[in-house]
């Protein structure tokens, strides 16, 4: 009997302790959302210069520490928080109030550099040493009355001297309120000492992710694609998360107007020790979330890559898109008479790789790999195919990438024919189309001609089937045989109702 009561009461205090400890939430918890959305791309480059430019970048922040604090008021400067908090947003709270409240509170970024030291120096005494071409003259020491075009000194004996080459300058101490790190100061007031846990929640730029695809291509004739997802996610918020649970957030949430503030930090590459995933949560709202399944160390001028799912076999099909023009109808304009415009051109065919996936896709770069072709030289090296960008994108829905110009393949536009009757306010044109193909596959090419000069047409003519995308856009579809051409012409009408000169 007392072996059984013992051993009940010893798995009773070991589920109990095993409890509270998955139990007690981790001190960072951050929620990080995708850099598309944000601004956030240039928190990605690696740049010597890349802190020129806006931070931007998107997180909520939660932050747990535990203070001992003492009977009456309490002044907490809370330091190692991000940079780029937005103070007006922040929430702190003490998570058991007690007989404790937070009365005030205050965000310090006048972080230490030489400029917001001396100016802060001023009116305090100062000691300058050396200069720049002899670094052992003798001390110059007084009290510090400018720093603007030199440092100006009011001496020991009251004589005022201006020094513009120094070599080091020494303060006597820190001044109040500057400190090496940006700092919240909190105001606490306990009727009673004691440790009490303060829990802040901000959102801050200078995080943000993104995703990063890589697709490897089978060999073959048939199109096959192999594709694997990683999150990639940018510190440069000036404060470092340990042992943090990250979600990542992708979607667009509204922003009111902010400031941007400007970093002068450079990212640095870092590695995991460890290899986290990042699992599908569902949705947030009207947002995907992805959990990491394991707390990561977030460390501040840092990429991190965190694998979103693993290699998936995906069916794809290649297409092949020949566009001479970017023009589109302006109804705000009269009709376009001038026949040369737009009136032929010759150039290369686009190649794409389209295909769908039964999972959402946050928008990010897709790298298109290919394994080459094994010979005596080359024993199926990895080839870089091209890359494209894709925005968020629902799951099962059409995906085409861009890979590059297609090698073998040019396209030819030409006018054949043009008229024009302002009286009667019409126009008609005549395009010649031809399509060649240099490989040995045959290929199917979409020409995509855009109805440029008036906002009311019709296709009077045409030798091949043609699809009406939208209103001023209609697409051919030829099938071009190997080492072949394929050809197709169409005229089209334009008309206007009233007189334009």
């Amino acid at each position: 009997m007392r072996r059984t009561t013992y051993a009940t009461f010893l798995l009773t205090v070991l589920c109990t302790n095993v409890q509270a400890q998955t139990s007690t939430p981790p001190r960072y918890a951050l929620s990080i959302y995708s850099a598309q959305a944000n601004n956030g791309d240039g928190l990605f480059d690696t740049a010597a210069d890349a802190g020129a430019n806006p931070v931007g970048g998107y997180a909520m922040v939660r932050d747990r520490r535990a203070f001992n604090l003492v009977a009456g008021n309490n002044a907490i400067d809370v330091r190692e928080v991000a940079r780029y908090l937005d103070p007006s947003a922040l929430s702190a709270r003490l998570v058991e109030p007690g007989e404790a409240a937070i009365i005030g509170q205050r965000f310090d970024d006048s972080t230490l550099s030489f400029d917001t030291l001396v100016q802060h120096q001023i009116g305090h005494p100062v000691e300058i040493v050396g200069s720049s071409n002899n670094p052992t003259t003798a001390p110059i020491v007084g009290i510090l009355l400018s720093n603007s075009g030199g440092l100006t000194v009011q001496l020991v004996d009251g004589r005022v001297t201006t020094v513009t080459d120094y070599g080091r300058v020494t303060f006597p101490d820190l001044p109040k309120g500057l400190s090496a790190s940006p700092t919240l100061r909190l105001d606490v007031a306990a009727k009673q000492a004691g440790m009490r846990t303060i829990e802040l929640v901000y959102p801050t730029q200078g995080l943000a992710w993104r995703a990063e695809y890589t697709g490897w291509i089978g060999a073959g004739s048939e199109c096959k694609l192999t594709l694997s997802g990683w999150a990639l996610i940018a510190n440069r918020s000036g404060a470092t998360y340990r042992d943090a649970q990250i979600k990542l957030i992708a979607g667009s949430p509204n922003h009111a107007n902010r400031s941007i503030a400007r970093s002068k930090t450079m990212v640095m590459a870092a590695q995991a020790e460890r290899a986290p995933t990042a699992e599908e949560n569902g949705t947030l709202g009207d947002y995907h979330e992805y959990a990491i399944d394991m707390p990561l160390d977030i460390v501040d001028n840092s990429l991190q890559r965190v694998a979103l799912f693993p290699e998936q076999p995906v069916a794809c099909q290649r297409q092949y898109l020949f566009e001479t023009t970017p023009m589109r109808a302006n109804p705000g304009m009269a009709p376009i008479t001038d026949r040369a415009y737009g009136a032929s051109d010759t150039q290369a065919i686009r190649a794409a790789l389209a295909f769908r996936i039964d999972r959402a896709l946050p928008g990010g770069r897709v790298r298109l790999l290919q394994t080459s072709a094994t010979n005596a030289a080359n024993e199926g090296n990895p080839e870089f195919v091209g890359e494209d960008q894709v925005a968020h994108t629902p799951k099962n829905e059409p995906i085409a990438l861009q890979i590059g110009d297609a090698f073998d393949l040019r396209g030819e536009r030409r006018q054949t024919d043009f008229s024009v009757d302002k009286n009667q306010h019409n126009l008609s044109e005549t395009f010649a189309l031809r399509i060649v193909n240099a490989s040995g596959g045959a290929k199917s090419v979409v020409v995509r001609e855009h109805l440029y000069r008036w906002t009311q047409w019709n296709i009077t003519q045409s030798s091949a089937k043609f699809e009406k995308k939208n209103a001023d856009t209609v697409e051919f579809k030829l099938d071009v045989p190997a080492n072949g051409e394929a050809k197709a012409t169409y005229t089209v009408q334009y008309q206007w109702t009233e007189s334009y000169k």
